[in-house]
């Protein structure tokens, strides 16, 4: 079973994979990748 963090950082290579190859919707994928930022950010902390 996959932890959050490793959820995140898999989510986080497929919209890259996405922002790279696709123009449509970038807006979109733009915002998600941001979201999954922040909360790997806020995991980080929370483990300090």
């Amino acid at each position: 079973m996959m932890t959050r963090i490793e959820t995140l950082s898999l989510q986080r290579e497929v919209v890259l994979l996405y922002l790279a190859e696709k123009r449509e919707n970038r807006a979109r994928l733009l915002t998600e990748l941001m979201d999954i930022d922040d909360e790997l950010e806020e995991i980080e902390k929370a483990e300090e």
